[in-house]
């Protein structure tokens, strides 16, 4: 199918040859007579298009199409066929946002190149939406990690501020000894490394719950929705790194291990304190060795 059709009118017969026209045209075609059936019908079948007569009972096309334009996550173009060929009911019908107004009795050649056009614009939209939804989320995304960038957490701060966003632990983990990694095997390995612990850290927490973001250098922030395993998943994340295998020089090999600072006084009211908390945690565990975890 190339498209789905809803067609809105109270008459039996132009149903029927609007049906069988656009049908030919390998269209998926819905009809409704009844205007407020209608406004049900176009949320059960989120169709492409919708061809809207605008003299009803009861409710108006031009009523319908003002109730869907309202709507906002509406964007399904509409097309008035109207017997209606005043000046003023035209401009009126493309004021309340029809993408076009024909008259009735119309030309089919003109109505097909007029759905064509219609669908056409409705897929470039879509297309549109879909690259500018790709375009947000880079945005908030760490190029080199693939977690969430400072920015996104800015977002996430205010949420949490205004409590449509709950977190219950906090930690900063952060590599050890990473600048000798740097300086004994280059920034490319480095940047492995980073790419490597990142994807640890995001396979121990629960996607749908937790967030991770790459708070700067080598240094990664969790949030986590519970706290009652976060002691588990911080343990998990650093047996892991213990395991990581990078690639290195001929004939090399390199231990690598993060510290965690892990912070289960949670005050939605001041991130800062979150963040020093676990901060001053993690501070604790490398002042103790490194490779552990310390609970502030």
């Amino acid at each position: 199918m190339n498209g789905r059709i809803l067609i809105i009118d109270d008459e039996p017969h132009n149903l029927n040859i609007l049906r069988i026209f656009l049908n030919s045209l390998h269209y998926e075609i819905f009809t409704v007579e009844d205007g407020k059936e209608a406004l049900s019908m176009v949320k059960e079948n989120t169709p492409d298009l919708i061809l809207l007569d605008v003299m009803m009972p009861e409710i108006t096309g031009f009523e319908i199409c003002k109730q869907l334009i309202a709507e906002n996550d509406f964007d399904t173009p509409i097309i008035f066929l109207s017997a209606n060929a005043q000046k003023e009911d035209i401009l009126h019908g493309l004021r309340l946002g029809a993408i076009d107004y024909l008259t009735k009795p119309f030309d089919l050649d003109v109505l097909e190149r007029k759905v064509e056009i219609a669908l056409q614009q409705k897929a470039e939209l879509k297309t549109l939406k879909k690259d500018n939804k790709q375009l947000a989320k880079l945005v908030y995304v760490d190029a080199l990690t693939g977690l969430y960038n400072r920015a996104y957490l800015e977002i996430i701060i205010r949420m949490i501020k205004e409590g449509t966003k709950k977190f219950h632990a906090a930690m900063m983990v952060d590599m050890d000894y990473f600048k000798d990694i740097n300086d004994s095997f280059g920034h490319l390995v480095g940047d492995q490394v980073l790419r490597e612990v990142a994807a640890i850290i995001q396979s121990k927490i629960c996607w749908e719950n937790d967030l991770a973001f790459r708070y700067g250098g080598d240094e990664y922030l969790v949030l986590l929705k519970n706290e009652e395993n976060c002691l588990e998943i911080a343990d998990n994340i650093i047996k892991a790194v213990d395991s990581l295998k990078v690639s290195l020089a001929p004939n090399r090999s390199q231990e690598f291990s993060v510290s965690i600072g892990l912070t289960t006084n949670f005050d939605p009211s001041s991130f800062v304190q979150i963040i020093t908390q676990a901060d001053s945690a993690l501070l604790g565990a490398k002042n103790s060795g490194r490779h552990q975890i310390k609970i502030r």
